[in-house]
């Protein structure tokens, strides 16, 4: 996904979350209020798209772009009801081999401050915090080494993998919700600008090093915070006792980690099927309907979008943007400011592009295989936990983790020399939304 399209996006997402929490203010107390706390302590999630520099229009490696799934801690001083200061580390552990130039296991760090206005339920803030991305393995010219070549004496660079640390910019909003006066639950959505050093991407042509580049990559994150120390004295606000609302309409941000197993036939008689496995993950956005049956008992509706156009994987079977839909039920115990429910709906994944086999044609005296793309819709069943915040009657702040098992069907494919048969099977994939939700 271009940088273009990964802006509108963030842009997108922070437009529908802010527009529901601007409507809660209807139903909270309005009134601007000082932080309870002047240190806070918090955990996130984090999904960031990365893209490889691209500076003097140099080419990278095809679909080199990807979204890793991380996790990290945060910690905030707030100076005022309006400005803090705050640092936040992430880690991103899947070991990925996209491209030379941000490869391996991703550290980053941001320091910075975040300023904007603080209500009674929640708080609407935009965020700088100039900060660094490390990457583990890139590959570097740690050499060089000369041959002799028809009496020519040639020098050729020594590459190998080493960490490089680059400077990053984490520009962006942030919008809170405070359900009690310890807990805060937070999304932050921006653009983490990365500023790649000389030679940080590898040299297709036999000339120098490209200049340093520079690429913006969405960053979504959603944690949970807790205000240390003693807290202020509450201001009075005065509560009634009201029916808990029927129905839920909310938006949300996702991060699907596919699970690519990709299966190779024995290029011989008697040599063994070699299999390979990795995570692709993807970021997306969609909206969610539920029906309160009773406060622990629900039923809900969901849809995803994934717009990034993704290379084809798991044999073929997937590929291009992705459409998820799942429905069904949630049960568990609702509490005064939260409640912790079980999930299961079942519904579909759809994938824009996938590779059919056609047969052959044979009427140029060889056989020469056919195929065609098209889009392909899988039975899923999304199984896990929801975890819900309640700043306000009006408000809901919803965490959601677990399986999104995806039932992959069968696929012919001309490997290596006559049609072979790949068997349906179902393949485990982690995923995780966070979102706020109206209730009316």
């Amino acid at each position: 996904m271009k940088g273009g399209s990964l802006m509108k996006t963030a842009i997108f997402l922070a437009s529908m979350i802010v527009a529901l929490g601007m409507l809660s203010a209807r139903t909270s107390n309005a009134q601007e209020s000082d932080p309870p706390s002047r240190i806070e302590v918090g955990a996130q999630f984090s999904s960031l798209s990365l893209s490889a520099p691209s500076p003097g229009g140099f080419v990278t490696v095809s679909d080199s772009s990807r979204t890793e799934a991380g996790f990290g801690g945060r910690f905030t001083l707030n100076l005022s009801k309006h400005v803090a200061l705050e640092a936040e580390g992430n880690f991103f552990p899947h070991d990925s081999n996209s491209d030379p130039s941000n490869s391996g296991r991703t550290v980053q760090g941001q320091f910075g401050i975040k300023a904007g206005k603080r209500f009674g339920k929640f708080g609407l803030f935009a965020k700088a915090r100039p900060g660094f991305v490390s990457f583990s393995r890139v590959l570097t010219i740690v050499g060089t080494s000369t041959f002799d070549f028809n009496g020519q004496t040639l020098t050729l660079p020594v590459f190998d993998d080493k960490r490089k640390t680059y400077f990053s910019m984490d520009l962006g909003g942030v919008l809170e919700f405070y359900p009690s006066r310890r807990i805060l639950t937070r999304i932050d959505v921006g653009d983490t600008i990365i500023q790649y050093g000389a030679g940080s991407t590898f040299p297709f042509s036999a000339g120098p090093f490209p200049e340093p580049g520079t690429s913006h990559n969405l960053q979504m994150s959603a944690g949970i915070g807790f205000r240390l120390g003693s807290l202020q004295p509450e201001s009075t606000s005065q509560s009634t006792q009201e029916t808990e609302p029927k129905f839920e309409l909310g938006v949300q941000f996702s991060s699907l980690g596919f699970t690519q197993v990709e299966r190779f036939p024995g290029s011989l008689p008697g040599i063994p099927t070699s299999e390979f496995r990795d995570t692709r993950t993807q970021a997306g956005f969609g909206g969610r309907f539920t029906f309160n049956v009773t406060p622990d008992f629900a039923l809900e509706a969901q849809g995803d979008y994934f717009p990034r156009d993704a290379a084809l994987f798991n044999n073929f079977r997937a590929g291009g943007r992705a459409l998820q839909g799942q429905a069904g039920i949630k049960v568990g115990k609702r509490f005064e400011k939260f409640g912790v429910f079980g999930k299961a709906r079942p519904g579909v994944v759809s994938f824009g592009k996938t590779l059919t086999f056609d047969g052959f044609d044979t009427s140029q005296g060889f056989p020469f295989p056919l195929f065609h793309l098209e889009r392909r819709t899988y039975f899923s069943f999304d199984l896990g936990g929801v975890l819900e915040f309640y700043p306000s009657r009006r408000l809901v702040m919803r965490f959601d983790g677990g399986d999104t098992m995806i039932r992959y069907g069968g696929n012919e494919l001309p490997f290596p020399v006559t049609p072979t048969f790949t068997s349906a099977e179902t393949i485990h994939n982690f995923e995780f939304s966070a979102g706020v939700g109206f209730r009316f």
